[in-house]
Order: C-alpha cells, then sequence, then structure tokens
C-alpha cells in the first residue's frame, strides 16, 4: 500500500476559491484513497462547500483550519509576509514547515507563495531562488520547462541550477536515466542570445552531470527534443501562456466546427477516443500544476483560474512530489554536485 500523505490546501486562493478548491480536493481523496488534506480558509464558506458531500469517508478525511486572513491577487509580497503569514496560503505553507503536512498548494499570489515559501522553508542546499517548474506536452510525452516567471531576470549561475534542479527531478519523478537539456534561445548558435545566456551554457556544458544538449529554440519544446528546458522567468511565462492560449484557441476551434457540422460530427463519432486522447494531451488543465522547485519543501502552484479539474491536476502534482518526497531526494544530490558559491544580494 502507498504511504499515507498529507497535503495542505489554501482553499481561498484563485479566481473561484472554495467552490473549485473544495470539489476538486474531495475528488481528489476519492482518487487517492491515501491521502488526507489539511484544508485552510473560512470556515462557514469551506463546510458550506462539504456538507454537499454524502460520503462521510471522504469528509473523515478532511480537517478544516479556520482563517478568516485571504492573501488578494493585488497583495505584494512584502505586505503578506509583514501582515498575512496567518491567512489561509500563510498557514498552509506553515504547515508544511511543521511536518503536519507532506505538501502545500494554492492557485493563489504567486509571489505572496514564492515569497512564504522562501521565508518559511529556506531554498535547498546551494540554490539562490527557487524556480517555477511544470511539464509541457510534447510528440513523446512531457519535458520540465523552468523557469516561468519568478525570477524574470537569471543569472548564468542561476540557470545553471535550474539545469541541475530540473536534471535531477525529471530522474526522481520520470525515472529518465539521463535527462537532455536544452537551454532556450533565440537560435542555435553559439554567439546568440544574451551574456548571461551564453555564459550559462558554457557552465551547463562544462558540467558533467547533466546531458546538455545545446540552445534550443521555442518550437523544440513541443517536439520532445530535450527532457528539461531551462529559461530565465520572462521567457518562460510568456512560452507558457502562449501555448495555453494556443491549445484553448484549437479546442474552441473543434468545439464551433463541431457544433457546426454534421458531417464532423459523423466524423467525429467515428474518431472518437482517438480524438478524446488528442484534446486531452491540448488540454491546459492536465498541465495545470507548478512546483516552487529548489525550495526546502514541497509547494505547487495552481493556475488562478484554475477550473475544478485543472486544480485536481495540480492536487496530483503535489500529491507525486510528496511521494517521492522530492526536496528530500533533491538535497543530498545537488549537495555533492554543487560548488559552494554566495548567494545573489
Amino acid at each position: 500500500m502507498a504511504c499515507s500523505i498529507r497535503i495542505a490546501v489554501d482553499a481561498m486562493g484563485g479566481e473561484f476559491g472554495p467552490r473549485v478548491t473544495v470539489s476538486a480536493l474531495l475528488l481528489c481523496l476519492a482518487r487517492h484513497s491515501n491521502v488526507t488534506a489539511l484544508l485552510f480558509g473560512d470556515r462557514l464558506s469551506l463546510e458550506a462547500e462539504l456538507s454537499a458531500c454524502a460520503d462521510f469517508d471522504l469528509l473523515s478525511r478532511v480537517d478544516v483550519r479556520h482563517s478568516d486572513i485571504r492573501v488578494s491577487d493585488y497583495d505584494k509580497p512584502s505586505s503578506v509576509l509583514r501582515s498575512k503569514q496567518h491567512s489561509s496560503m500563510g498557514l498552509a505553507v506553515k504547515a508544511v514547515l511543521e511536518q503536519e503536512a507532506d505538501a502545500c498548494i494554492s492557485a493563489g499570489n504567486t509571489g505572496a507563495l514564492m515569497a512564504l515559501g522562501l521565508v518559511n522553508l529556506k531554498t535547498l542546499p546551494g540554490i539562490y531562488r527557487p524556480a517555477i517548474c511544470t511539464t509541457f506536452p510534447t510528440m513523446s510525452g512531457r519535458t520540465y520547462v523552468l523557469d516561468l516567471g519568478a525570477n524574470i531576470d537569471c543569472s548564468a549561475e542561476q540557470l545553471h541550477q535550474f539545469a541541475m534542479l530540473g536534471s535531477l527531478t525529471a530522474r526522481l519523478l520520470d525515472g529518465v536515466e539521463d535527462p537532455i537539456v536544452g537551454l532556450l534561445n533565440v537560435g542555435k548558435e553559439a554567439t546568440k542570445g544574451s551574456e548571461s545566456l551564453r555564459s550559462a551554457a558554457v557552465l551547463i556544458d562544462r558540467d558533467e552531470s547533466i546531458n546538455y544538449a545545446g540552445f534550443l529554440e521555442g518550437d523544440e519544446i513541443f517536439k520532445g527534443t530535450a527532457d528539461v528546458v531551462v529559461c530565465d522567468g520572462f521567457s518562460g511565462n510568456i512560452a507558457l501562456k502562449t501555448s495555453e492560449g494556443l491549445a484553448n484557441m484549437i479546442s474552441s476551434m473543434l468545439d464551433g466546427l463541431l457544433s457546426k457540422s454534421w458531417l464532423a460530427r459523423l466524423t467525429f463519432g467515428l474518431v472518437n477516443r482517438s480524438f478524446k486522447q488528442l484534446i486531452d494531451k491540448l488540454d491546459p488543465a492536465f498541465y495545470n500544476g507548478a512546483y516552487l522547485l529548489g525550495l526546502n519543501g514541497v509547494v505547487v502552484k495552481s493556475h488562478g483560474s484554475a477550473s475544478q479539474k485543472a486544480f485536481g491536476h495540480a492536487l496530483d502534482v503535489a500529491i507525486e512530489a510528496a511521494e517521492h518526497n522530492l526536496p528530500k531526494a533533491l538535497a543530498p544530490l545537488l549537495q555533492s554536485k554543487l560548488i559552494e558559491s554566495k548567494p545573489i544580494k
């Protein structure tokens, strides 16, 4: 039997709050019999959502923890650290710090979640700053992409650290023996890109623990050329939002075609199974849930506008990382590979 996992959930985060987070959590608990949850937020709101569930076994695995303080999308990280440590988000992070939970998840303010994670959990050995990391679908499976917005400007040393984090994560979670790592750039030539990118390429290429494939262009992310794609947060966030927008456009166009044409609906009926598999692979909800990779604890960020299905997938991401005890598995590997250096001020 799988080991018992407890997830701390910030139920108030995101555009839809408890209406989505609570229902997604209950469905998640039904899928994972080894998981229990700490649910942080306004008790009355949470209990109103839980009351719709008639499964007493599921309800017995949810421990509601009250907080009437909510982190908004407009709160500055510094103000959250000063006055909202006892918010639903802050308490969820502290549950990981105090070892009450194996992982926490929030769909709330990304900057605030990162700040709370840094202050409470700190970083893994030798890591300057965590990176937002998630998987993108490829022709052959999936690839880990980082950073997706936590660090807009990155030094060569940070990009090198992201390459190590991504490579080790692909090895631990996907069982890839020698993950291929690429560095996202505007061209494949060694002379292309910023000075920090070119310097990072030298550092990564010299690291014998990394299977470095060189510079990659944006279209290669989805080809599966690399198991890990490293980039600064500015480029990564644009790539993420662009790919989500494209996937949503394709899905919307297909829906429109099916609603207007009986011939398209007939054809769809003949290839229903294959078509559904394609739609699922393109659905951004299926890839929701990003690690704040490099923190000394499992913290997962869900998209703020996540649907019930999307938040459910983010919960699955948190559970997978907790089951592999990802930070504790990464720490000794990083310690053996990183050369000690002073943190960036």
